[in-house]
């Protein structure tokens, strides 16, 4: 570890210690147990001395800090108890909270989308460990992420959000899975949105004002499109997405959906709401009722699916007979 960097962790664990209501006026004993055991290495007396003085002297550092030996505590402590060498104080819980968010952060790193920003990523996560002072191995002990996979696509969103941004129009080359060549699609773009670690964006179509949803990992080329960007005159992202399910356009109104469940299954979806709009209709010792009012959307379709047996569709009934084809279609599979 360089030694200016060092030097820096000792200032924050210094400064945490100083701060500390719980156990207030830390002795030399203490800054130096307390040092080794998060750096994993021995300190002298001198060293910590010195680190003092340049906390409260050090003009580069600009500190400041009013550090005081207490005799009659036998420790140290701050003169004035709101000060902090960081410029905004924050407990330990405000820590803990941003230290989640940078680790959060820190999966997105090597996504195509977030490159050019990986250096200020590092920032952030680096500063914000620097003040839990905890280490990669200890981090790893107490928290696992699932790890981000690389996305197909993720190349088209930085120029695509500029175009968003710039407010422009743009001419997309796009090859459906289904289809042997790719078609132009001129579109003037409304947003980009992430579902389920995909990346999808919405645009409205300049020959009939649609609104249509392309994959990312579909799209073959993305150039300007030469002609005045127009917004959709009722586009709401807030009302468009309110009642959708996935990333499915459906025409017209939405419709209410019930389903029932065993009531072990409903612990898992009252913790986890299928959607927004889901509400618990009745609950009793045998089934658990829930509703949704969304569109039936494939993606809706294929979640249902994948509760099997434990949740059974009560209405609307081409739902119910659009789920039992594709259940006896997948049974004939292995007859």
């Amino acid at each position: 570890m360089p030694v200016n960097k060092e030097a820096f962790l000792r200032y924050r664990i210094i400064d945490r210690m100083l701060r500390n209501k719980y156990k207030p006026f830390p002795s030399m004993d203490d800054l130096i147990d307390e040092l080794e055991e998060k750096l994993g290495k021995s300190f002298s007396i001198s060293t910590i001395q010195k680190d003092i003085k340049s906390m409260k002297e050090d003009e580069l550092l600009a500190y400041k800090a009013p550090i005081k030996f207490q005799r009659a505590h036998q420790g140290y402590h701050y003169t004035d108890p709101t000060f902090s060498i960081t410029e905004v104080p924050l407990g330990e819980e405000d820590l803990d909270a941003i230290e989640f968010a940078a680790m959060v952060l820190q999966q997105f790193k090597d996504v195509k989308l977030f490159a050019e920003f990986g250096s200020a990523v590092d920032k952030i996560f680096n500063a914000v460990s620097v003040s839990s002072i905890l280490s990669e191995d200890e981090l790893e002990q107490m928290i696992h992420f699932e790890k981000v996979p690389y996305y197909k696509g993720s190349e088209w969103i930085a120029p695509i959000l500029e175009y968003i941004k710039q407010r422009k129009s743009l001419l997309l080359g796009y090859k459906r899975f289904e289809a042997q060549d790719s078609k132009m699609h001129l579109l003037h773009p409304v947003l980009l949105k992430e579902y389920r670690n995909r990346w999808y964006l919405l645009g409205m179509l300049e020959k009939n004002n649609h609104l249509v949803m392309y994959a990312l990992d579909r799209v073959i080329s993305c150039i300007d499109g030469d002609i005045s960007y127009r917004h959709h005159h009722q586009f709401s992202s807030k009302n468009y997405f309110q009642h959708a399910y996935g990333i499915t356009t459906f025409e017209g109104d939405p419709e209410e959906i019930v389903f029932e469940c065993s009531p072990l299954q409903a612990k898992y979806i009252k913790t986890q709401a299928l959607h927004q709009t889901q509400k618990l209709i009745n609950e009793t010792e045998e089934y658990a009722r829930f509703s949704l009012k969304v569109g039936v959307t494939p993606e809706l379709i294929m979640d249902l699916l994948s509760f099997g047996a434990s949740v059974k569709i009560l209405q609307p009934e081409t739902l119910k007979k659009e789920l039992v084809k594709r259940l006896e279609s997948t049974l004939a599979q292995y007859k």
